[in-house]
């Protein structure tokens, strides 16, 4: 054990961190409505906390009326999720704005100089451990955490003044985060309106004047292939190495060297798959209608799929990826089924794509790929940044870092505490 530190149910923390009943820091509040116009209704997500429900799938079971009524949340309350929590279903809700929740969610209140920290702290990886040997129920799928219990914990926290920095420190972290997800969804937006211009001539790069023509994409193929799913049963069939493209495997990157899953020379002459040669387009043409990649090497393609081989005399494979991308609205109009959309051969191949001349494709491909790599960029400088936050935040509501409540200093792009003080811990 190390010096100054303490075996506690949630883990080893620093002694001077004192035991708290959560009764004590959270009280439930009950405010029940039908009224959905003065109160939207939102959900509870694990990834983003509590959001419109426009913005969340269709789960009806979430939404779920108790007695005609829904729970109304006010600014800086927390929505809980009984049978979620253990995954991290607990969040702040953060908005001036009151909101509806499901009546099955639980709402409460925190006292004030805890909000803050609480918000990180009841989501830490301690917690969410915690919860998970707490919960009850029978079936796994079917475990809880009642809000009785929860009320019922007694677990250990550093003092205010400390509660109040580490949640200081996050919060910077959090506005950080924040303006970099802003910067890309700015480049996003710029990015369509390229796409939008550059892809219909309406915006001309300088230096080219040839008149644009609109042809179909057939026109621009010289051969389509469609593909198919070997034996199951025969195992043997998918120990080979030949990549075997499914609708799994459509991820937004514009050129592939591999898929998910492979296949054999064997499972290629025995049933409908067809290998298409490096350097065309693979798309879609069901559950992913307007979606698609360049084949950077050989690869065979299922049922859901089709091969388009380019003429390279007519079209650029990067430019047509974009125009496919693009036009990926249209091509869901375009698509029939009830539950599952899809889009036949014939159809797909009379769709209209506006086409310039070669260099002109080149160079408009050529922006549109660096427009790619900046948001390519900054999203891999986004994702270590939300890294790094999760190991300062385990770190910190662990104790393992504690904080001098007095100096700052500036990280790569955000504060956080100096003089910190980390200590080896035994695992």
């Amino acid at each position: 054990m190390p010096e100054g530190y303490k075996k506690t149910q949630i883990g080893i923390v620093p002694k001077e961190w004192n035991q708290d009943k959560f009764a004590n820091l959270f009280s439930p509040t009950i405010e029940f409505t039908d009224d959905t116009k003065m109160y939207p209704l939102h959900s509870l997500t694990i990834e983003k906390g509590v959001i419109p429900k426009s913005e969340r799938y269709e789960r009806e079971y979430l939404i779920q009326k108790t007695e005609d009524t829904y729970k109304v949340v006010r600014e800086d309350q927390f929505v809980y999720n009984p049978m979620n929590l253990r995954f991290g279903a607990v969040a702040r809700y953060k908005a001036e704005s009151p909101i509806s929740v499901s009546g099955y969610y639980d709402v409460f209140s925190c006292k004030d100089k805890h909000i803050a920290f609480m918000e990180f702290f009841l989501k830490s990886n301690r917690l969410i451990n915690f919860y998970n040997r707490m919960a009850t129920g029978s079936l796994i799928e079917k475990q809880r955490v009642h809000f009785s219990q929860f009320l019922d914990f007694e677990l250990p926290l550093p003092s205010i003044n400390e509660c109040e920095k580490i949640a200081e420190i996050l919060l910077t972290w959090d506005k950080g985060i924040e303006l970099r997800e802003r910067l890309i969804e700015e480049k996003r937006r710029q990015k369509k309106y390229l796409l939008q211009k550059l892809l219909t001539g309406e915006k001309r790069i300088p230096g080219f004047r040839d008149k644009w023509r609109k042809v179909r994409l057939g026109e621009v193929c010289k051969k389509v292939f469609g593909g198919g799913t070997p034996s199951r049963n025969s195992s043997h069939y998918y120990q080979g190495n030949i990549p075997w493209v499914t609708v799994k495997d459509l991820d937004g990157a514009k050129k592939k060297y591999d898929s998910l899953e492979h296949i054999s020379e064997e499972a290629v002459r025995k049933s409908a798959s067809k290998i298409i040669p490096k350097g065309n387009l693979i798309v879609s043409t069901r559950m992913g209608l307007g979606r698609g990649f360049i084949n950077m090497v050989d690869m065979a393609i299922n049922q859901d799929m089709k091969g388009l081989i380019l003429d390279d005399q007519l079209v650029f494979p990067e430019f047509l990826y974009y125009c496919f991308i693009e036009s990926g609205r249209n091509l869901e109009r375009l698509g029939n089924g009830s539950t599952v959309k899809g889009i036949d051969l014939q159809t797909l191949l009379k769709v209209i794509i506006h086409l310039p001349t070669l260099p002109e494709q080149i160079a408009i491909a050529e922006i549109l790929s660096v427009a790619d790599r900046e948001i390519e960029l900054l999203e891999n400088k986004f994702v270590q940044i939300q890294r790094q936050k999760e190991a300062l935040m385990q770190l910190l509501l662990t104790g393992i870092v504690r904080v001098n409540v007095q100096e700052v200093f500036q990280c790569p792009t955000i504060l956080y505490a100096t003089n910190a003080r980390r200590v080896r811990t035994e695992r």
